[in-house]
Parts: structure tokens; C-alpha cells; sequence
């Protein structure tokens, strides 16, 4: 989670995490992650937006 405390994009995440499969690494890690609020996406409106990036939610939001 502290690796996204800056705003990443899809690919970044999975690289730093070691792990392949687009669709598989946003069914498994990604989709829980925002359902969970954990994790936050930076175009809300636009989901499938190329220059979607994902960040930590702060303890406060």
C-alpha cells in the first residue's frame, strides 16, 4: 500500500508487485482493493481512462 502513496497507473502497480495478467491483476488486486477502500482511483468517472492512476487513501478520507 505505501508504494501507491504517490499516484501510480495499472502497469506500475503490477510490476512492483512482480505479477502478469492485466485483466487477471485487476480482477484479483485491484478491483478488491477499491471496493475495500483501500485505494482510490484518480479519474473516478472515467474507469477505463489510459491515464488512470490509483492511490492510497488517506486515514482521514
Amino acid at each position: 500500500m505505501q508504494f501507491c502513496s504517490v499516484p501510480r497507473n495499472r502497469k506500475e502497480v503490477q510490476e512492483f508487485m512482480g505479477l502478469a495478467g492485466r485483466r487477471n491483476f485487476s480482477e484479483k488486486y485491484i478491483k478488491p482493493l477499491l471496493e475495500m477502500g483501500k485505494i482510490k482511483m484518480t479519474i473516478p468517472d472515467r474507469p477505463n481512462s489510459k491515464n488512470q492512476k490509483y492511490q492510497k487513501l488517506n486515514s482521514e478520507e
